[in-house]
C-alpha cells in the first residue's frame, strides 16, 4: 500500500513538472496577447514565473523580450535593467539574433528615457540595420524621429518623418500617417509656427476620425483645442470643443481631462487672471497630472502666466545611474560609428 501511494505521488509529480514545461509557452503567449491592450497583465503573468532559469534559452529570452516591452509601454525602467543585463549572456544565441530589432529598439527607449538621447539614437541605428519589414523601419524612424524633436534637432527630425510618410504612403498605414501629421504639428508649435501647426493638427485629426482610433483622435482634437484658444479662434473652438470634450471625459486617462481642463479654464477666462482661489487650487492640482514636462512647459507659458496661476516645473531630471559599458561592448552594434553618424 505505502509502495503503491510513492509511485502514485511520483506520477503525480511527474505529470505537474512535465506540465509547468508545456505551459510556459501559453502564459507567454498569453502574455504577449496582452502586449497592446493591457501591459500591465503582461507584466503580472510574467512574474508568475518561478525558477525562469530551469527553462531552455529561447524560453528566457522570449520571457525578458516580453518583459522589456511591456516595460517600455508601462514606463518601469528599474525593471528594464534587469532583462537588458540578463540577455547580454545569449548574444551568441540564434533566438536572440533573430530578436536583433526588438532588443535594440527597446534599449533605445530605455536609453531615451533613462536620459541618455545620444545612445538612444545609437541603438535605434542598429534596430534599422536588421530591421525586416517596413513596418519595423516605420517604427524605429518615428522613434529616431522623437529624439531629435527631444534634442530640439527639427530639422533632423522633420526629415526623419519625411521618410517615415513616404514608408507609411506606400503601404497605405493611415493611422501611422495621421500620428506623423501629428508630430509635426507639435514641431510646427514648439517653433511657433501657428498656420502649419494648425495645418498638421487638422490632417492628425481628420486621419484619425476616418480610421476611428479614438486614442488618436483625442490627442489631436485637443492639440487643436490647444492652438485655437491660443489664438482666439471662438468660431472653431466652439464647433470642436464638443465632441472633442465628449471623447476625453470618456477616455480612461487623467492626463488628457487635466489639459482638457485647463484649455477649457483659459478660454472661459479670455486670458484673464483667474480669481477664484478653488479654481486656482484645482488648477493648480490638473497640472500635476499633465503628461509630460513639455506639455506642462506649453501649459506654464501660454496659459499659467496670464491666467495668474503659479505652477512650476520640476528640474530637468539628471541622467539615470547605468552601467553604459554594459550596453556599448554588445555585440552586433557598431556603436562608435552609429554615435558619430548621429551627432
Amino acid at each position: 500500500m505505502v509502495l503503491r501511494a510513492f509511485f502514485i505521488i511520483v506520477f503525480l509529480l511527474t505529470m505537474f513538472v512535465n506540465a509547468s514545461q508545456s505551459d510556459i509557452d501559453s502564459l507567454l503567449d498569453e502574455a504577449e496577447d496582452y502586449l497592446v491592450v493591457k501591459p500591465s497583465r503582461t507584466l503580472t503573468l510574467l512574474n508568475q514565473v518561478n525558477n525562469l532559469a530551469a527553462y531552455t534559452d529561447n524560453t528566457q529570452i522570449r520571457w525578458h523580450l516580453l518583459k522589456l516591452r511591456a516595460s517600455v509601454s508601462t514606463n518601469r525602467l528599474v525593471e528594464m535593467d534587469s532583462s537588458i543585463e540578463q540577455l547580454q549572456s545569449y548574444q551568441h544565441s540564434a533566438y536572440f539574433k533573430d530578436n536583433l530589432v526588438t532588443i535594440f529598439s527597446a534599449i533605445g527607449i530605455w536609453f531615451r528615457r533613462s536620459g541618455f538621447p545620444q545612445y538612444a539614437n545609437a541603438s535605434l541605428s542598429c534596430a534599422l540595420t536588421y530591421a525586416k519589414n517596413p513596418k519595423q523601419r516605420l517604427a524605429l524612424i518615428n522613434s529616431k524621429a522623437l529624439v531629435a524633436r527631444h534634442l530640439k534637432k527639427y530639422i533632423r527630425a522633420e526629415s526623419l518623418y519625411e521618410q517615415a510618410t513616404s514608408i507609411a504612403t506606400k503601404h497605405n498605414n493611415k493611422i501611422k500617417l495621421a500620428t506623423i501629421a501629428n508630430n509635426l504639428g507639435v514641431i510646427a508649435l514648439d517653433k511657433k509656427e501657428y498656420e502649419r501647426a494648425e495645418h498638421y493638427f487638422r490632417r492628425a485629426l481628420k486621419g484619425h476620425q476616418n480610421n476611428d482610433n479614438r486614442a488618436g483622435n483625442v490627442t489631436a482634437g485637443l492639440n487643436l483645442l490647444f492652438l485655437f484658444t491660443l489664438q482666439n479662434q471662438e468660431v472653431n473652438y466652439q464647433r470642436l470643443y464638443e465632441p472633442i470634450a465628449a471623447l476625453t471625459n470618456a477616455f480612461p486617462n487623467k492626463a488628457k481631462q487635466a489639459l482638457l481642463f485647463w484649455i477649457r479654464t483659459m478660454h472661459h477666462a479670455k486670458g484673464q487672471p483667474v480669481t477664484d482661489n478653488r479654481l486656482k487650487v484645482r488648477l493648480e492640482n490638473e497640472f500635476s497630472m499633465l503628461e509630460s514636462r513639455r506639455v506642462k512647459q506649453l501649459v506654464k507659458f501660454y496659459f499659467a502666466e496670464k491666467l495668474a496661476v503659479e505652477v512650476s516645473l520640476t528640474p530637468t531630471p539628471k541622467p539615470r545611474k547605468i552601467n553604459l559599458s554594459l550596453i556599448t561592448n554588445m555585440s552586433h552594434c557598431d556603436w562608435k560609428s552609429a554615435l558619430q553618424n548621429d551627432k
